[in-house]
Parts: C-alpha cells; structure tokens; sequence
C-alpha cells in the first residue's frame, strides 16, 4: 500500500523546505483531513518561521549561526513527518487523497493519470488585491503539477468555450465576452487591469508536463476589488 514516505520528507532540498511546510499547511485545511492533527496551523508557522529566520542567519551569521539552524532544520522536518501517518489513516493508500498533499509518497504517483481521469483543482480560494485587481490559489496537488487559469468577465464560460486534451482554448467568434488566461504554472496567480466591482468567473485546470491539460471545472466567482 502506498504511504507518505518520511525517508523522503527528511531528504527535502532545504531551500524546498519551507515551501513544502507551508503547502503542507494549507492542504491540511481540506475537508477530508478532519479531527485532531499531529500540529495546530499556528505550530507549523512557528517551526517554518524558526527555520527560516534561522537559514537567513547562517547565510549572513557565519558559523556560529549553524547550530540554530541545524536544530530549526531537524524541528520542521520532524514537524512535517508527523503528518505522514495522519494522512495515511485517512487515505489507506488511496493516490487522490495522498495527492491532495504535497508530501511525498513510498511510490510515485501517477500524476498524468490521476490528470486524464478527471482529477480537478481543490480548494480554490480568493483574496482582494489592489483596484482592478484580484488574487487566486488553491491546495497543492503535487509536485511538478502545473495550474493553469482561465477568467470570464461578467458571465459563466459558454458551452462553446472549449479547452482540448492538448491545451488549445478554443473561442468562437460570437463568444463576446472578456476571456483571461494565465499560462504561469503556478497555484497563486495575481490577475491585475480588470473592472473594479466587476464579478469574475475563475477556471483553474491541473497540468503536468508539457503535453498533460487536465479539464474545465466548475468556476470560483469572485468580485474584483474596486
């Protein structure tokens, strides 16, 4: 059966580190990850803040700042591996669930396959940026996953409105609507020159790879701040 890998976890890059805690943290606010966790959200800060401030000064402190940052490096990833037999109680091996987590796994998931067989962004969020402007993530659903986006103004996609298993967004001609997208990889994505108090409709698609575009799912709507 296939497990959080701890081995793993312990052998993150450093400079992969805090990143891994701080997705961590957000994929453990998902619904399926319920009752009491190995850390508090406010705990797993604090392990990610120590190690952090603690690599910043041995970068800039010399050797007498590498003990604090040894101990603060042991602390997150002894932190972040507590989550392994959590997860693994709530997945009992199941890839979609271990997915939902960016923490690795005793065997590599399949990830163009979970893609083609409908997998679909989780937790997709908003924030208010500055005016005409609006921020998006969602939880991480793995490693070298790639999040591409997709904006309507004013109205829902048309039925017209269609995305192919290689990436091509197909527009018809009398689809005369405001169409966005945003071809960085990343979950967090800033979309800025919109209508201030306009309402949006947000379209995240998983991608994997050059050649992997997973499918439309239902949009987040968000207003965009004035």
């Amino acid at each position: 059966m296939i497990k959080i890998s701890v081995t793993k976890i312990r052998r993150t890059n450093l400079n992969k580190l805090a990143a891994l805690g701080r997705d961590l943290k957000v994929a453990m606010t998902g619904d399926i990850f319920k009752g009491k966790q190995p850390l508090t959200p406010e705990e797993l800060d604090t392990l990610i803040t120590n190690f952090t401030t603690a690599q910043s000064n041995a970068e800039s402190g010399g050797k007498l700042a590498i003990p604090a940052y040894l101990a603060a490096t042991l602390a997150l990833k002894n932190g972040i591996a507590l989550f392994g037999p959590y997860v693994d109680m709530i997945a009992k091996g199941d890839v979609v669930i271990l997915a939902l987590t960016p923490m690795p796994t005793t065997a590599r998931k399949d990830f163009v396959a979970l893609i083609l067989a409908g997998a679909l962004a989780a937790g997709l969020i908003s924030k208010k940026g500055m005016s005409g402007q609006f921020i998006t993530d969602c939880k991480s659903y793995g490693p070298k996953v790639g999040y591409f986006a997709i904006i309507s103004e004013g109205i829902v996609l048309p039925k017209e409105v269609t995305l192919s298993s290689k990436g091509q967004l197909f527009i018809p001609l009398e689809c005369n609507i405001n169409i966005f997208t945003s071809t960085t990889t990343t979950k967090r994505k800033t979309f800025s020159n919109l209508k201030p108090g306009t309402t949006y409709y947000v379209y995240y698609v998983l991608t994997y790879g050059p050649e992997t575009v997973g499918f439309l799912e239902k949009p987040l709507e968000v207003i965009c701040s004035n």
